[in-house]
């Protein structure tokens, strides 16, 4: 009784019929019986009514869902694969926004379009540097007398070298009276015992600066050696390229060469002109210079002041 007693009452009477088929034979109303007891059947293996209450009761939200448009997505999905390459013309990409197409902004006036200048009302201050940086930088003035800058170059906005104090020799002059001082008289004794041969010249005195107050003109620098041309020079200078020939030249001369010296050529004695490269005196504006070119010997030869290997 107890296997009994947990049967449900369809399936005791599904059992009930089952057994009276067995043991009563078939009348006319079998076929209803075996209608019955197929829908018994059907029920007893059917899912229990619990669950057919559930799906009754989720099928109306299902339903109001469908009405409203909502879409419920599911959890996973498939990853969509990636498109075979069109062979063929590819078409372009749509070309980007220029940079310089300004977007408006809501309560800004809009730029003008490009070409176009924007009104003077319009300008800002911070605007201004730009036009000026448009503008030609101010060319510097000259003053009259002074060149060009296209004439001398970019070397001409160099600042300039200061020019040099004036030089005490410039400002002498010889005595009006004509009297020698007593130097000039004695550097002109040791000449004749040398046997210089010179002619007195006026004095010099140039507005450059450059300045002589008792010149000579040296013909020739004694012991028998000419100078050519003739040299404008001061006392002093004579007196130093007369024993320099005497007591340096020739015995080299007569070392090297076995000759006596002949003659001094000269390139420059005195010349009114700065030093090279600067605007200072050069010492032929006092006739304190002597640039020799060339000796000539006794025999002929001429020997060239030049660059030479030994």
């Amino acid at each position: 009784m107890t296997g009994m007693g947990k049967l449900s009452i369809p399936r005791l009477a599904l059992a009930i019929t089952i057994f009276g088929i067995f043991l009563f034979p078939p009348t006319t109303s079998f076929a209803a019986e075996k209608i019955w007891l197929e829908r018994q059947v059907e029920k007893l293996f059917s899912p229990p009514r619990q669950k057919a209450q559930k799906r009754r009761k989720s099928r109306p939200a299902q339903s109001a869902s469908r009405q409203s448009g909502e879409i419920r997505l599911p959890a996973t999905a498939p990853l969509p694969e990636a498109a075979p390459p069109r062979k063929g013309n590819v078409p372009e990409a749509a070309p980007a926004s220029r940079p310089d197409t300004a977007v408006p902004v809501p309560g800004e006036k809009p730029p003008p379009p490009i070409g176009e200048t924007r009104a003077r009302d319009d300008v800002h201050p911070s605007d201004e540097p730009l036009d000026h940086a448009l503008a030609e930088p101010p060319k510097p003035e000259f003053r009259p007398g002074q060149p060009a800058p296209e004439a001398v170059g970019p070397r001409a906005m160099e600042p300039a070298e200061p020019a040099p104090p004036p030089d005490p020799r410039s400002v002498l002059r010889a005595d009006p009276s004509g009297k020698l001082p007593a130097g000039e008289v004695a550097c002109r004794k040791r000449l004749t015992e040398l046997g210089v041969r010179f002619e007195e010249q006026k004095s010099v005195g140039e507005t450059a600066g450059c300045s002589m107050a008792y010149p000579l003109a040296v013909k020739s620098l004694g012991s028998g050696i000419d100078i050519e041309p003739e040299a404008e020079m001061n006392c002093a200078m004579a007196e130093a390229a007369a024993r320099f020939a005497k007591d340096v030249v020739s015995p080299a001369a007569e070392k090297a060469y076995g000759q006596k010296l002949k003659s001094i050529s000269h390139a420059s004695a005195y010349v009114c002109r700065p030093r090279a490269g600067t605007q200072k005196l050069s010492e032929h504006a006092f006739g304190n210079a002597l640039d020799i070119a060339s000796f000539t010997l006794s025999g002929g030869a001429v020997v060239g002041v030049e660059p030479h290997p030994d």
